[in-house]
C-alpha cells in the first residue's frame, strides 16, 4: 500500500496522532508526532492498483487532467476491486483509514477509481473466467467500481467520485 507524499504533506504525523491511539501503538509514538495538518488542497485522490505496468500510464493520465504532481494516491493490489472484493476484506480498514486522512489533510474533491485490465488480483477476486473473457472482465470490474464508489459516497459523501478502467496501452474506458 503507497501513499504518495510531497515535502510538509503532514500525513505520517496526522495519520499517528489521530490514528495510532485508535490501533493501540502507544502514547510514545503519538507524543512524537510533529504539525496537525497540511494547508494544501489537493483537487483529487486516486486509488489504483499496484501493477508496475500502469504507473507511467496513470500518471500520464492523470497529467492530463491537470494535476501533475497534485493528486494524493493510494495503491493496493486490485486498487478498486481490493476495496470491495471480500477475499480482500482484512485491507479494507487500511484504505479507508487513508481515504479519510486524505480528505482531511489535502481537502480531496475527487476519488478516482482506476481498475486495469488483465489484474491478477481482479482474478482473484471473480475468477479465472476475467482472464479469458473480455466482456466478463468488463462487466465484473465495472460492478467492482460501482461498488467501490458506493462504499466511497457512504464515507465520504462529498466527494465527487470518477471510475475508469484502464487497458494495456494505456487507454481509459470510463464506468458510469
Amino acid at each position: 500500500m503507497i501513499h504518495t507524499h510531497h515535502t510538509g504533506c503532514g500525513c505520517l504525523a496526522a495519520l499517528s496522532r489521530r490514528n495510532l491511539i485508535r490501533v493501540g501503538l502507544g502514547a510514545a509514538a503519538v507524543a512524537a508526532t510533529g504539525p496537525a495538518l497540511a494547508d494544501d488542497a489537493y483537487e483529487a485522490m486516486l486509488m489504483k492498483c499496484i501493477d508496475p505496468r500502469f504507473t507511467t500510464y496513470t500518471w500520464k493520465y492523470m497529467s492530463s487532467r491537470g494535476w501533475q504532481n497534485e493528486y494524493s494516491q493510494f495503491n493496493i493490489a486490485g486498487g478498486p476491486i481490493a476495496a470491495v472484493a471480500p477475499i480482500f476484506q482484512e485491507w479494507r480498514a487500511a484504505w479507508e483509514a487513508n481515504l479519510d486522512i486524505s480528505v482531511q489533510l489535502h481537502n480531496v474533491k475527487r476519488l478516482i477509481g482506476m481498475a486495469h485490465r488483465d489484474c491478477g488480483a481482479a482474478a482473484l477476486a471473480y475468477g479465472n473466467r476475467i482472464k479469458t473473457d473480455r466482456a466478463f472482465e468488463t462487466e465484473m470490474l465495472s460492478q467492482g467500481l460501482r461498488a467501490f464508489r458506493d462504499q466511497a459516497s457512504k464515507r465520504q459523501p462529498q466527494l465527487i467520485v470518477e471510475l475508469g478502467i484502464m487497458d494495456l496501452n494505456g487507454t481509459v474506458e470510463t464506468v458510469a
